[in-house]
């Protein structure tokens, strides 16, 4: 299979996301595992065009003293977070089920746990949270067919 060729813009991206990932003092697995938390990818290679923007303009915003050639997102929300629609969708399935403490009930931590492998929603990113949704609608779909 033929490599995809990497244009001057991307090369350029890519040398500021790891350059930032030193001046913040991380190791390659660090960087890997924190990148992985805030784009859902653990590697710079994996990400489009936009994304590895707001990566570096995340990277920024963490402290790294560099150059982002393109504009910052608009919005006040980190992309990589659930949105304020998924956080009300998973909290009313939540409410739904009989949970009554909605996002911090110990049998939805649990459901969020087996379903996207974090502790809590608020650890989630927006792919986890879709996967959540999903979960919690085919349970109760599930269980509506009984």
């Amino acid at each position: 299979m033929k490599k995809k060729a990497i244009t001057p813009r991307r090369r350029t991206l890519l040398h500021i996301a790891h350059k930032a990932a030193d001046q913040l003092g991380w190791d390659d697995d660090m960087r890997r595992s924190i990148q992985e938390t805030h784009t859902g990818h653990s590697s710079c290679r994996d990400m489009s065009d936009a994304q590895l923007t707001r990566w570096c303009w995340k990277l920024k915003d963490m402290g790294a003293d560099i150059y982002v050639p393109d504009p910052a997102p608009r919005g006040g929300q980190d992309l990589t977070k659930p949105t304020t629609r998924q956080l009300a969708q998973i909290e009313q399935l939540a409410f739904e089920r009989g949970w009554e403490d909605g996002l911090n009930d110990g049998r939805l931590r649990g459901f969020i746990k087996r379903t996207a492998d974090v502790d809590d929603v608020r650890f989630a990113n927006r792919k986890q949270a879709t996967a959540i949704i999903s979960g919690l609608r085919r349970w109760k779909k599930q269980e509506e067919s009984k």
